[in-house]
């Protein structure tokens, strides 16, 4: 009979009134057999039973249910969803004015919350899926959609979603659930942090799910039914994120509750919450959680300003924090305000790229909301004096942005984007059409002056916003300077306004000692300016380098109130310099060959040098487009990798790769990019050593991409490169396919390969013919690289540059010992080769000198030879111009790249012999009591 029931259409005519209590008895009983059916007896009644009747049917009803409520635990989500949609049914008509209704209602309320025990502190099994914790799950579903329920047109239904989404609020806000939803946050926390640094292997294909004969049951409102068709073998597959939305959504919902009701208490959220919603921000993970994050966190913080500086300043002080840490474990300390460094504590490429992924993180922010970033350095004191120390300890390559950094705080943002302002002047707000009508110029002249109030609005904000930056500007750099000492400055203004050979770090340095002088008060000032005029003796050791240096000493020198004692002793450091050079340049030995020959040929360098300047032979060299094919030296080949050998060290900033006819049977998913610095006699000895390799960057292709461009954070320096395939998008039914004999071009089918005209292998290599035993169809020729697949070219934005191989050993110390003085001895024949052409010089002069007084013979003669190259120069001055600017230039290169050779193994000697020293300082006894020092660059 309760089977006919409930499949019948008119099913709720079969109860009679008497008869309703023993119904109810036997639906109790089938409750976990037909749970659908269930919610069929509820439905209203078409005959005799009353509403009032009906609505008594309904508490009786829910009261009953709740008595089984503890028997869900075992059965799993999946099955108390039809439950906990019968209850959700049951409470849409309760009377907010009736006592029972209300009473039902908290007995629920409080029945449903006690079953989730938000009492308990303990929540760290809370994100292991289980079938209790699945029910947990529902029953948090139905208190969202209790407090979520939309308000239709009747009176009584509104009254009705009022009365349950209040008390809903006010029961989960007594009971401790924005407690609760936090600690389930923080135990979530750990687990997706643990899946943000697992890779996903991206699989080629996926297997087939089974096809239910029937529909997918009807879960709303807790699942759409949009995500049950897409989840339909498993609903609760991505349990760990479901909890993550529900423990954000509801402390959302009862906050929104309590604002609109003045009788429910306005829930607390204290600091915890800020600290954690701002970690979730951070980790990479579902835009879907990520959106709910942010919605939560701004409607906790009321305003967008708000919350903008409470997530900025929650992310840099999370990246300035790992970057201590990362620098810790490197060996760079910060101690009391100063950091100190472990001798030869040089930071490898890996290590670099962390901290430059940190310090970008913070760039980004200090550029867009520079106030926030100001806002953050006089929260921590300590931060500017650290970047600007640190900047002396790390690579060049990182130097432009802790520059920049220290430039958004004591700079502001007006002065950083002055550049740009230029540019963006012209806003192209002047002209209109001819042809306009008087009704579209009026409604023209509205629009302009609704914009024009708008735009005022927006410039009285930046104003502001500008007044308050220029004071944090001027409050840093007080603090900077109450935390820099002299020799810091010192270093600083040494480093990067003399030694870079960047003209735009010189620039950028330039710029923020500046701000830093405009920014000071008058007594720090002064300091700058004795300090400048200290480092004045050095400018000609950096010749031309030293170009920003002397535009702000002469700058401080008019600005800076001096004594008169003060004007004389400058003006005598300025002049006893300029004495002394000029000094040296009267005596030179060569001076008067150089003076000569400055009137004869095209001079463009001092080639007689027996110790030639670093400065003027170590030009800045830019970033240009290079093609691979033009500056290797040699190459090898795997199956999925090209090994190739460059001609020198190479700085290199971005690989681009061009992927020409691509065939869809098999493509490249995956390219790593390894480099090695290490000087080699042949590049085979490389080949099949992953362990000589670094490795710089993996990226990832779409199918069917013909170009990517490997952009590297930080510019590499590599001798070698090698560029590995190690995944590929595959079509396995091409290997049905039927291949074309590379011979007589006869169709051959793909298995067994084998030609039965000619009887050649269909598998050899297309170009040299050479077959491969071990893998049956490679991706690449391991003999000669070909590939059949697609054609790669590839292009480099790349600079030549002058590096030695890394000591790392005892045997690279015996090596770099034997080079260095392999390049002496070979900068001593340069060198006495170099001389040997200055008596030549001499007497290509004298003869020059002796022949001057010739002239030609008559005016036409002269006119005539005008068409020819040199019919008219003296051939010992085309002789001198060969020997001076064509065989003397030669020998003054090579002399001169092999003095830089030298010099950069001597340095690289050098820190590998402190870092040893170190280590053995280390593992003395008492060594903590010296074990660091303040290293000074």
């Amino acid at each position: 009979q309760f089977a006919l029931i409930s499949n019948n259409h008119y099913r709720s005519c079969y109860v009679a009134c008497p008869l309703l209590h023993i119904k109810l008895q036997l639906f109790l009983f089938y409750v976990t057999l037909f749970p659908v059916c269930l919610a069929a007896f509820v439905l209203p009644c078409p005959y005799s039973v009353g509403t009032q009747q009906l609505h008594m049917v309904r508490l009786m009803l829910l009261e009953r249910l709740l008595q089984h409520l503890s028997q869900l635990h075992n059965v799993g989500g999946v099955q108390a969803i039809p439950y906990m949609q019968v209850i959700l049914m049951l409470t849409s008509d309760l009377d907010g004015e009736d006592e029972k209704d209300k009473g039902a209602l908290d007995d629920l309320l409080a029945q449903l919350i006690a079953e989730l025990g938000m009492h308990k502190k303990d929540v760290s099994k809370k994100n292991e899926r289980s079938s209790i914790n699945e029910v947990h799950l529902v029953i948090m579903r139905l208190l969202s959609v209790f407090m979520s329920r939309t308000k239709s047109g009747s009176k009584s239904s509104s009254e009705s979603s009022s009365l349950i989404s209040n008390a809903t609020a006010t029961a989960l806000l007594s009971l401790g659930a924005i407690d609760y939803c936090l600690h389930v946050l923080k135990s979530l926390l750990e687990f997706w942090k643990s899946q943000q640094g697992e890779e996903e292997p991206v699989t080629t294909s996926q297997l087939l799910r089974t096809h239910t004969a029937s529909s997918p049951p009807d879960m709303s409102p807790f699942f759409l039914r949009q995500y049950v068709k897409g989840h339909a073998a498993d609903v609760f597959e991505a349990y760990s994120q479901l909890l993550t939305e529900m423990v954000l959504r509801l402390p959302y919902q009862i906050k929104k509750i309590a604002d609109t009701n003045p009788r429910i208490p306005p829930p607390v959220f204290d600091h915890s919450w800020f600290y954690y919603l701002s970690e979730y921000l951070m980790i990479q993970q579902t835009p879907f959680v990520r959106r709910q994050v942010r919605k939560l966190l701004l409607f906790i913080c009321g305003s967008k300003e708000k919350y903008r500086q409470l997530r900025d300043l929650h992310t840099l002080d999370s990246h300035v924090r790992s970057i201590k840490k990362l620098l810790e474990e490197q060996g760079i300390f910060l101690r009391a305000g100063v950091v100190t460094a472990t001798s030869g504590s040089a930071l490898q490429y890996d290590t670099l790229i962390s901290l430059m992924e940190h310090l970008k993180a913070c760039a980004e922010i200090a550029t867009q909301r520079t106030i926030n970033w100001q806002k953050f350095c006089m929260k921590d004191d300590s931060v500017l004096y650290f970047l600007l120390q640190v900047s002396f300890l790390v690579d060049e390559g990182v130097s432009p942005v802790l520059l920049q950094l220290l430039s958004c705080a004591l700079c502001g943002s007006k002065v950083l984007a002055s550049s740009s302002s230029s540019s963006s002047s012209f806003s192209g707000g002047g002209s209109g059409s001819a042809g306009q009508t008087g009704a579209s110029q009026s409604s023209q002249s509205k629009s302009s002056s609704k914009k024009s109030k708008k735009e005022d609005k927006e410039k009285d904000k930046e104003d502001g916003v500008g007044s308050q930056e220029d004071q944090l500007c001027m409050a840093l750099v007080s603090q900077l300077n109450k935390f820099a000492d002299k020799e810091t400055l010192i270093q600083f203004l040494r480093c990067f306004l003399l030694e870079s050979n960047s003209s735009a770090v010189r620039w950028q340095a330039h710029c923020l000692a500046l701000h830093i002088y405009r920014n000071s008060s008058k007594s720090q000032q002064e300091l700058l300016l004795e300090l400048t005029w200290a480092i004045w003796p050095e400018l000609p050791a950096y010749g031309r380098k030293a170009a920003q240096f002397v535009d702000l000493l002469g700058y401080f020198s008019l600005k800076t109130p001096q004594t008169e004692k003060k004007l004389k002793e400058y003006s005598q450091k300025a002049v006893e310099i300029l004495r002394a050079q000029n000094h040296i340049l009267t005596n030179h030995p060569n001076s008067n060959i150089y003076n000569t020959l400055s009137g004869l040929v095209e001079f463009d360098g001092f080639y007689l040098e027996s110790d030639p300047c670093l400065v003027c032979n170590n030009p800045e060299v830019p970033f240009s487009n290079i093609k691979l094919s033009s500056i290797k030296v040699d190459t090898r080949y795997t199956t999925t990798q090209q090994v190739v050998k460059l001609i020198g060290s190479h700085t290199i900033s971005k690989v681009t790769v061009k992927i020409g006819d691509l065939k869809r049977t098999k493509m490249v998913r995956t390219i790593n990019l390894y480099y090695n610095n290490r000087t080699v006699q042949a590049i085979v000895e490389l080949k099949n050593k992953p362990a000589r390799w670094h490795k710089a960057k993996k990226v990832q292709l779409t199918p069917g991409q013909t170009e990517v461009k490997i952009d590297l954070p930080l510019p590499i320096v590599a001798s070698n490169l090698m560029i590995e395939f190690s995944d590929f998008y595959e079509n396995y039914q091409a290997s049905t396919e039927t291949l074309q004999c590379p011979r007589c071009s006869a169709s051959v089918p793909a298995n067994p390969g084998v030609c039965g005209n000619c009887g050649e292998n269909v598998y050899q290599c297309h170009k040299c013919r050479s077959i491969n035993y071990d893998e049956k169809d490679p991706f690449l020729c391991n003999a000669c690289g070909f590939c059949k697949y697609a054609r790669f070219d590839f292009m480099l934005y790349a600079k030549p540059c002058c590096a030695v191989d890394p000591i790392e050993n005892e045997e690279d110390r015996k090596k770099a010992v034997t080079n260095i003085n392999t390049l002496l001895d070979k900068a001593d024949r340069v060198y006495h080769q170099l001389m040997g052409h200055r008596p030549q010089l001499e007497s290509l002069l004298s003869k020059v000198n002796e022949a001057a007084p010739e002239k030609p013979q008559d005016d036409t003669g002269a006119g005539a030879g005008l068409g020819t190259s040199s019919a008219n120069v003296n051939r010992y001055i085309q002789q001198l111009a060969q020997e001076y600017s064509g065989d003397c230039k030669t020998s003054f290169d090579e002399l001169s790249k092999i003095i830089q050779k030298v010099l950069a193994s001597r340095k690289e000697l050098l820190e590998y012999d402190l870092q040893q020293r170190e280590a053995a300082t280390k593992s003395s006894p008492g060594w903590s009591a010296r074990c660091s020092t303040v290293i000074c660059v």
